[in-house]
């Protein structure tokens, strides 16, 4: 017998068979809507607060009401995501989906720009990021390419673009595929934002490629140039550059680094992707190293 899932509605923890979801919901029926998703270790959200701020940004963007949840009741949002993955069983590593929608009515004019929220938990294999033993095998989704305006960098429901992308992987047997920008050059992943590694200096597509502004590729950013390392990240790069790389990897939220093996006839090593994946675990599971030892568990 399954163990029931449950989920959250407004702020209310309901069975997920009970959940009914509105005939006329925006989201379903214009894409009205946006979500974060985000990595739980031990009924903890990592990157918490970074994740409601890109949420809160974009949701202005998108002329929603903010909810005092949202905005300065975020400890009681924090607590009600915490109940939900004890509810669910999950006390190791976690992936939660936090969605916003418009409230029902309207047609393309919405009649009101308040919100629902909903809460979705998933378990995952492993609390921390671990970093791939396989490299990926990846290629180029060349069929639709991606538009660069306000809205590339946010992630609405209306995903359509990255629905097709992911199809094309699954076709292919690949594990991820780089998305081009209308001027032709690298913007991401399907999930994930992309960096590659020349001379052992490092560069990611910049926020005007039409990228989104992920909260991992900040993450990893800041590691890499503690590190002493220098990271461009306000330039194009091209299928060319992506080719004449020593390293090629991708980083989202709830998987940390991935690297990449081959490209085409290409292969790649994972000297720098392997460092910053170690220096990431080292800052984002700290406090929950001293934790322990401070419990001796």
């Amino acid at each position: 017998m399954k163990e029931p899932k449950y989920l959250s509605f407004n702020g209310n923890i309901i069975l997920q068979e009970n959940f009914k979801p509105e005939f006329n919901n925006r989201a379903f029926l214009y894409g009205d809507g946006l979500f974060e998703t985000m990595h739980a270790s031990g009924t903890r959200v990592r990157f918490f607060y970074e994740h409601i701020e890109r949420l809160i940004q974009s949701m202005k963007m998108l002329k929603m009401e903010v909810p005092v949840r949202f905005s300065i009741d975020t400890l009681g949002l924090q607590n009600e995501i915490t109940k939900l993955l004890t509810k669910n069983r999950i006390y190791m590593g976690g992936r939660v989906r936090l969605s916003v929608f418009r409230q029902s009515g309207g047609f393309y004019s919405p009649e009101t720009n308040e919100i629902n929220y909903l809460i979705q938990t998933e378990h995952l294999q492993y609390a921390k990021y671990e970093l791939n033993t396989r490299g990926w095998l990846i290629d180029v989704f060349e069929e639709v390419q991606k538009p660069i305006n306000i809205l590339s960098a946010i992630k609405t429901s209306s995903s359509i673009f990255y629905v097709l992308a992911g199809i094309f992987k699954k076709e292919n047997n690949l594990d991820e595929c780089l998305l081009i920008n209308e001027k032709g050059n690298v913007a991401e992943g399907v999930s994930s934002n992309v960096f590659i590694v020349k001379n052992n200096n490092i560069y990611t597509p910049s926020l005007k490629s039409g990228c989104l502004i992920g909260i991992m590729r900040k993450k990893v950013i800041e590691i890499a140039r503690k590190e002493g390392l220098t990271v461009f990240d306000d330039i194009p790069i091209q299928i060319s550059n992506v080719i004449s790389a020593d390293e090629l990897f991708f980083t989202n939220a709830i998987t940390g680094i991935r690297w990449v093996l081959g490209f085409k006839q290409r292969r790649y090593f994972n000297k720098i992707a392997r460092i910053l994946h170690n220096k990431l675990n080292e800052s984002v599971f700290f406090e929950d190293e001293i934790s322990t030892d401070i419990n001796g568990d």
